[in-house]
């Protein structure tokens, strides 16, 4: 069962990931589903997804091999760690407080991601 899951994260992220980088037509609908695509947050060579929402997919294909040799942490507030960042510059973002860069949007999106992935490696077992 978990080897099944694990293909199929890996799968959807990788969709995801082709989306953001050559945002192919047949995937344009699934993608607009998930993230505002405005241009002036996303990368000039694509207008995929933005720059965090593409980093997000982009950290779970890199971290799901990871979880299947069972190198992440695991734990529920290491998952939570690595998320954390992300709500906070989006928040802040959000309220209005300040405009986010790309790169913070990736270092953020990325994170987010392997946070994702440290959440489900932990099975929500509390440490």
């Amino acid at each position: 069962m978990r080897q099944t899951a694990l293909i199929l994260l890996f799968i959807l992220a990788g969709l995801f990931a082709v989306g953001a980088l050559f945002d192919p037509p047949f995937l344009t609908p699934l993608l607009k589903l998930t993230c505002h695509r405005l241009p002036e947050r996303s990368f000039t060579w694509t207008p995929g997804l933005c720059a965090r929402c593409t980093f997000f997919w982009i950290g779970i294909v890199v971290c799901v091999p990871l979880m299947h040799f069972r190198k992440l942490p695991g734990y529920l507030s290491a998952g939570l760690l690595f998320i954390a960042p992300l709500v906070l510059d989006g928040s802040l973002q959000f309220a209005g407080l300040y405009e986010s860069t790309n790169v913070l949007r990736m270092i953020t999106g990325f994170l987010a991601g392997a946070g994702v992935c440290i959440l489900f490696e932990s099975g929500v077992k509390v440490h």
